[in-house]
């Protein structure tokens, strides 16, 4: 899973968009690639979001779900699955669906 806190061009990430509370606070913000870096995604604003570690483990774990259509377990939370469909939707698109990591 490549996460960066600081990406060129776009500075520290500092908040998450995956989840709308934190208990407790997040120690650490990423940069997450929405289609994976692994599976062809860009580095540019349309396709990097900012997550707290927690929630770019549990995004990267649904979207290898939703890849191989398993059980997704616990019902997640809507942003994370929300992001988790639209990189498999990014992947779909581009053919790579295959090349998405497991790393969940």
């Amino acid at each position: 899973m490549e996460a960066a806190t600081t990406l060129p061009g776009f500075g520290p990430a500092t908040q998450c968009v995956g989840s709308g509370t934190h208990t407790p606070m997040p120690l650490r913000y990423v940069w997450h690639h929405v289609q994976p870096h692994e599976a062809g995604g860009p580095t540019d604003a349309t396709n990097l979001v900012e997550l707290c570690d927690t929630c770019h483990y549990s995004i990267h774990r649904l979207l290898w779900h939703l890849a191989r259509q398993l059980d997704l377990g616990p019902v997640p939370r809507r942003a994370q699955l929300t992001l988790a469909r639209a990189g498999l939707a990014k992947c779909v698109a581009a053919g790579t669906v295959d090349k998405i990591p497991n790393e969940g």
